[in-house]
């Protein structure tokens, strides 16, 4: 009896207590949880230093390793052309080792991270967001290591690339500005279209079957097929004389790069052989005559019948490439009747 006295005397207060420690653990567990960002976020580089994105993503990953993007710290022609910026902290090196720029804003100058550098434009770089979870496309496979967030920017991810390729006051990465003029914008294209495009392979190893993605391997300017598709042109004849007719196909300025350089030569023969007139153009940014989306420049020759004009297009990477390694991007030759 006297038990049962002191367990009706002190069990509500225990009971109390007990319900109180309970919500302090519940609060205290919401409360952490503010702060459980960063680590989260350590937690995502850690699993990519670890291997883990590689072995759950191998074909996503294989195309990524081969891509400028994994190389955009590492480059020897970016770490080069870095050292001759004396803010390059700021205008440089933001955009080849940033912080995730669904974190730092999308549009918004990037962050240079603190670590693992050498892994350039990683996964983390485009897909990481502030809750720690992965975004992408709509059709993303489930996982159990991180939360999938779909987010329709993806689909047209213009703007997402603008944040590093859209930059006015870092004019060597700014191609967004000058597509947003171009025919390719108009008829709702986006960078992607050219640089990302749509293949069948297993997502990741969650996957049953193959879906449609887009490839990550971003060609550009240090690819022959990207360069060969960048510019046409053709020669037209009337009333003797030659038209030479250029017109840029990239979309956005041509060279896109302020160190790269177009070198269109044309050689105008007589016709027992003997060269009549030889002509070198050389299109960038430093002579201040880029071709502007969808532009067709001409070149116009006398010429007499019988005369034949041959023409090509080169590219030249940076302005250390020696001539034997520039890319030939194009040539023809016409004889006139």
């Amino acid at each position: 009896m006297r038990y049962i006295v002191i367990l009706r005397r002190y069990v509500p207060s225990l009971c109390v207590c007990l319900l109180s420690l309970c919500i302090l653990v519940f609060l205290g567990k919401y409360v952490s949880g503010a702060g459980s960002d960063a680590s989260q976020h350590k937690e995502m580089y850690q699993a990519f230093k670890d291997g883990k994105c590689k072995s759950c993503h191998p074909a996503i990953w294989r195309e990524w390793e081969k891509s400028m993007h994994a190389q955009a710290w590492k480059d020897e022609i970016y770490q080069e052309a870095a050292k001759q910026i004396t803010d390059r902290e700021k205008s440089c090196d933001p955009c080849h080792a940033p912080e995730p720029i669904l974190v730092t804003g999308i549009g918004e100058m990037p962050k240079l991270r603190n670590g693992q550098r050498d892994s350039g434009v990683s996964c983390l770089v485009c897909h990481l967001d502030s809750d720690g979870a992965m975004q992408g496309p709509p059709a993303s496979a489930e996982t159990n290591f991180h939360a999938n967030v779909t987010n329709p920017i993806y689909k047209a991810p213009t703007k997402l690339c603008a944040t590093c390729h859209g930059q006015p006051n870092v004019p060597e990465h700014d191609q967004v500005s000058s597509f947003l003029e171009s025919s390719f914008a108009a008829e709702k294209k986006s960078c992607a279209t050219c640089h990302m495009p749509v293949v069948n392979r297993m997502q990741s190893t969650a996957s049953y079957e193959s879906l449609k993605g887009r490839k990550h391997t971003w060609q550009g300017s240090r690819s022959v097929t990207q360069l060969k598709s960048a510019a046409t042109f053709k020669i037209e004849l009337a009333d003797k004389q030659a038209t030479v007719i250029l017109q840029n196909k990239a979309g956005h300025l041509l060279p896109g790069g302020t160190l790269r350089v177009i070198v269109l030569d044309v050689t105008h023969l007589a016709p027992d052989g003997t060269q009549r007139e030889k002509k070198q153009v050389l299109i960038s940014a430093k002579a201040e005559n880029r071709l502007k989306p969808d532009e067709k420049r001409k070149f116009v020759f006398n010429v007499n019948s019988g005369d034949t004009l041959k023409t090509r297009l080169r590219y030249q990477l940076t302005p250390k490439t020696l001539e034997p390694e520039w890319i030939l991007m194009a040539e023809a030759s016409k004889i006139v009747p």
